[in-house]
């Protein structure tokens, strides 16, 4: 199926060939701090670009069609748009395997608040059943804590879209057993912040398999290409990041950039964890920071070595 990714996530992307730009008249470019922006952090922000500003646009595009049309489908074959409690899908019919979650849509969940509040023994009949739109579909698949997104858009949230895909058995095994490994092996761990983890070995292996969904999805050839190419470029150029080489001011300047963007978003969503959304969020701003702090001081400098040359 083609799918093309959303928005343009890398405005400015770094380019090897920016390395060698320098020349003897200039004054030698800097890294960031090095006392808090560690590569066990490094590793951990990139990724985490790369899950929100790739993956997750490119997700968002093709679960989209195919849940709208699964949507049709259930409303021609079994009236998900009418139906009422005498009469719902208590499960997906064509794995059978997981109840649907009508908590999750048409307020039902202030419904189930005051069963609670009030102490009534399950009255479901009070629930509110009818499917109206592809994207309350989506949320039957999900827990509550992750459906506060009011379209498959920006909305949604990488955790999201990944359960969608697990979820549903309309994908395909493939792309569904990449998702699987995806929530548990890069999505999971990034969201707790624990930056032990983030090896050398975890780096690589996370870019080979969001590399891996990418080949899955059955995108066009061109498509394809260019979102590999993407993530080809965050990886080799976070390396260039890890490594101490310095950095100039394009690329400082777009990963700064990409944080505070990552930074806007988890500060934005409502998580399934309150203060491990927080402690993310912290840690965003102080690599925000950083990166800011870093990219004044080469600002500066080139601008002290432009002033330079132009005596010269």
């Amino acid at each position: 199926m083609n799918a093309q990714a959303a928005g343009s996530p890398l405005t400015r992307i770094i380019t090897p060939g920016l390395q060698g730009q320098d020349d003897q008249n200039k004054v030698p470019r800097i890294t960031g701090p090095p006392g808090y922006l560690n590569d066990e952090k490094k590793r951990w922000l990139i990724v985490g670009i790369c899950l929100h500003s790739v993956i997750s646009p490119l997700l968002r595009n093709f679960v989209n069609p195919i849940i709208s049309k699964l949507y049709d489908s259930l409303v021609s074959s079994d009236s998900v748009d009418t139906q009422g409690y005498n009469g719902y899908m208590k499960k997906y019919p064509a794995t059978n395997e997981h109840f649907l979650i009508y908590k999750s849509i048409n307020n039902n969940m202030n419904v189930a608040k005051k069963m609670i509040r009030h102490k009534w023994v399950n009255d479901y009949q009070k629930y509110d059943y009818k499917v109206t739109s592809h994207v309350d579909l989506s949320k039957l698949f999900l827990q509550p804590h992750m459906v506060h997104y009011s379209g498959i858009d920006e909305s949604c949230d990488t955790s999201a879209l990944l359960g969608m895909v697990i979820n549903i058995s309309t994908f395909s095994t493939t792309v569904r057993t990449d998702a699987k490994k995806m929530r548990v092996d890069i999505r999971n761990p990034w969201a707790h912040c624990d930056f032990r983890e983030w090896t050398r070995r975890k780096y690589t292996d996370s870019f080979k398999l969001m590399s891996q969904l990418v080949k899955d999805l059955d995108l066009s050839n061109e498509e394809e290409k260019r979102i590999l190419s993407q993530l080809n470029t965050w990886a080799t150029n976070g390396l260039i990041f890890l490594s101490g080489t310095p950095l100039g001011l394009e690329e400082v300047c777009e990963i700064r950039r990409q944080t505070r963007v990552l930074s806007e978003y988890v500060q934005s969503c409502s998580t399934e964890n309150y203060n491990q959304n927080i402690k993310v969020q912290t840690e965003l701003k102080y690599l925000e920071n950083d990166l800011q702090e870093t990219w004044e001081r080469i600002r500066n400098l080139e601008s002290k070595t432009e002033e330079q040359d132009e005596k010269i």
